[in-house]
């Protein structure tokens, strides 16, 4: 009974110990195949989402402030010195080229008209004498009655008075056009938007401090005066399509296009100074504050990538490219940044499939294993 009693402990004892081992080998061993797992993991392809470069859109639609203007204006000014005597317009009248606006009261200048007249026929009268002088001292002097100088004399005498009629005739021409000046006309067909003078106010060189007398806008058109930032100045050229609307109305909008450019930029700004034409028979008033939405043809539409694939390292700005299962990391030229998607000017062309959202420790020659095409 002894004997199997020990041996019964003896079995019990193996089991127990058999048991510990068991439990205590068992997690050690799941740990390793973790363990060799990952590592094959590693070893293995990363997986990488990737997106296709799309090709760049052919226009672009760029939206800038600007302020309206009339095509043309201009100050009207007296240049005939004298009293208002009647205004003929107002404020918003629309005129024609040539209508009488304004006439001023210049007596003196009608004063100085009838005393050139007066001098031009004096003139005129003393060119007869001397003429008739000069020819009766020619026979004279023919005749040895009187010497060579004195014919001679007679003859520049006469000359000179000619020369005296020309002079006061370009005069009395110069004070008839002053004169007309009393007579104050639209230069070009548009809208009075300014009357500085009242009947009865001193105008001219010495009258009411050089004040215009009137200013006039032709608003027909517009001119729309714009900025053009650097990125996009080498697309705007004349003719392309613009379209301009107030912030207060924006579903109101003026088609128009580019009519010139400066051709320079700005140094301070470096923008482009650019003009935009549009009738003046819309909403757009002019002198509003409006915005100008521009359509740019893109001479070389650069493709776009997911802004989440670019890789910013200490060598630069990198793109991931996936070719033939492998990951080649490429230098780019950014262009444009459109927020979700930037343009590469360089470096990557419509098609390429390229890695989103790449971690750290992808390196170029890595195997990739695509997962599914991000959504761009």
């Amino acid at each position: 009974m002894k004997i199997g009693t020990g041996h019964s402990a003896i079995a019990i004892g193996a089991i127990v110990l058999g048991a510990a081992v068991i439990v205590g080998v068992a997690p050690r061993m799941k740990q390793r195949e973790a363990l060799a797992r990952a590592q094959a993991e590693l070893a293995g392809p990363k997986r990488v989402r990737v997106a296709s470069a799309r090709p760049g859109e052919p226009t672009v639609e760029i939206t800038l402030p600007a302020t309206s203007a009339p095509f043309r204006s201009s100050a009207l000014y007296a240049k005939a010195t004298g009293y208002v005597r009647k205004n003929h317009v107002d404020v918003g009248d629309r005129v024609a080229a040539g209508q009488l606006l304004a006439e001023i009261d210049a007596r003196e200048a009608g004063d100085e008209v009838r005393l050139a007249r007066a001098r031009l026929e004096e003139a005129e009268a003393n060119v007869g004498i001397a003429k008739t002088t000069a020819d009766r001292m020619s026979r004279l002097a023919e005749t040895g009655v009187a010497s060579a100088q004195q014919g001679d004399d007679t003859r520049a005498l006469a000359n000179s008075a000619v020369a005296a009629v020309a002079m006061r005739k370009a005069e009395l021409q110069r004070l008839e056009v002053l004169a007309g000046y009393q007579r104050v006309v639209a230069p070009f067909d548009g809208v009075i938007t300014r009357r500085g003078t009242d009947p009865g106010a001193l105008v001219g060189a010495q009258g009411a401090g050089g004040a215009a007398m009137f200013e006039i806008a032709d608003a027909a058109m517009l001119r729309v005066v714009i900025d053009v930032p650097d990125a996009y100045a080498a697309d705007v050229k004349p003719d392309v399509q613009a379209q301009v609307f107030s912030p207060r109305a924006p579903a109101s909008k003026v088609a128009g296009k580019v009519v010139r450019t400066s051709g320079v930029l700005e140094q301070s700004s470096r923008t482009l100074r650019a003009e935009v034409h549009v009738r003046g028979d819309g909403p757009i008033l002019p002198g509003s504050f409006v915005y100008v939405k521009l359509i740019v043809p893109r001479a070389a539409a650069a493709p776009l990538v997911p802004a989440s694939a670019l890789i910013v390292r200490k060598e630069g700005t990198l793109v991931a490219r996936v070719e033939s299962g492998k990951v080649r990391l490429v230098p780019v030229t950014v262009g444009r940044d459109l927020g979700k998607e930037v343009e590469v000017l360089e470096g990557v062309a419509a098609g390429d499939p390229v890695v989103v959202n790449a971690g750290d420790d992808l390196e170029s020659g890595q195997a990739v294993e695509i997962v599914a095409p991000a959504k761009t």
